[in-house]
């Protein structure tokens, strides 16, 4: 009886093991076939690589593209990109091929100026609201968006879409 008892243990843990392989074989083929639909693109660049600078001229409820040139970003551009979190008032999402979403770019608020001068550091007040800007993105090479969409972070913390610009 303990010898068909011990078979039986050793044929039970066996066929677990089997199991267990036969299951994560599966897993890892499907995660072989999803690999293309899941890149993850790095929203920034390094100062010495080439990228494409998207412009924007901007007011709080509007924004349009003025150009896009290819060349080197300016560090003062890298230093602010970033992938947006909840501290930032106005998000860009970029889009890519078929309107799928690649990730969101966090700007801040680029409408409140920081006043930063020598002798103001025991200010209340240490900026102000401004009604326009010029902001400048730079992405990879490698990035090819087809659609930015500019939102805004309300009192609640829910983003808003406020426009959408289409690239051709």
């Amino acid at each position: 009886m303990g010898n068909k008892l011990g078979k039986m243990v050793i044929s039970l843990k066996n066929q677990i093991v089997l199991f267990i392989m036969f299951s994560l074989l599966q897993i890892s083929f499907l995660d072989a076939q999803d690999i293309a639909n899941k890149k993850i693109y790095k929203p920034i660049i390094k100062e010495n690589e080439i990228g494409k600078i998207y412009s924007f001229a901007g007011s709080p409820d509007k924004f349009v593209l003025k150009k896009v040139v290819k060349g080197f970003p300016k560090k003062r551009t890298l230093t602010k990109l970033r992938f947006a979190d909840e501290n930032d008032t106005y998000v860009i999402k970029v889009f890519g091929d078929d309107n799928k979403y690649l990730y969101s770019i966090g700007v801040g608020n680029p409408f409140y100026a920081n006043a930063t001068h020598i002798g103001y550091e025991d200010s209340k007040v240490m900026g102000g609201l401004v009604n326009s800007i010029n902001l400048d993105i730079t992405l990879p090479m490698n990035i090819e968006p087809t659609k930015f969409v500019f939102s805004k972070r309300n009192k609640t913390g829910i983003l808003n879409d406020i426009q959408k610009i289409e690239l051709n």
